[in-house]
């Protein structure tokens, strides 16, 4: 008796299991790397908020006169700025280029801020801050009375 070869239609056991693993790695690989990519993504939006922070924070701190107010605390946007300023050199005569003493005394401070949002601290930043006051009057020039 002569048996005839069947055309093998479809897969076999094996070769589906092969494929599946197959399948199953690449989707584990792309999955890795879409949680990587979105982990970055988070990081750099939360990264984009401090810095919005810091600059709502260091241009209201402009207005704040640091030989009268050393440390304080206010709210931008979700986040509560805490702030301190270090006197880092002494208040001394303003010297121009020439080495004439101007009308105003200058200190420098260390400002050291702080950033807490959801009770949890999310950054901090520090930065120096020249402060002036003016001490003397301008010379009178000629013709002033």
């Amino acid at each position: 008796m002569i048996k005839r070869a069947r055309k093998q239609r479809g897969f076999t056991l094996l070769e589906a299991m092969v494929a599946l693993v197959i399948f199953s790695l690449a989707a584990m690989g792309i999955y890795g790397w879409v949680n990587a990519n979105l982990i970055s993504l988070n990081r750099l939006a939360d990264l984009a908020a401090n810095e919005q922070v810091l600059n709502s924070a260091v241009e209201r701190l402009r207005i704040v006169n640091m030989s009268e107010e050393t440390e304080g605390a206010f709210n931008v946007d979700e986040y509560n700025v805490q702030w301190r300023a270090d006197l880092v050199e002494p208040w001394h005569n303003g010297v121009t280029a020439a080495g004439a003493i101007t009308i105003y005394d200058l200190a420098l401070y260390e400002v050291k801020l702080v950033f807490i949002k959801d009770g949890r601290e999310r950054g901090h930043f520090s930065y120096r801050n020249t402060v002036y006051k003016q001490v003397r009057q301008p010379p009178k020039q000629e013709g002033e009375i």
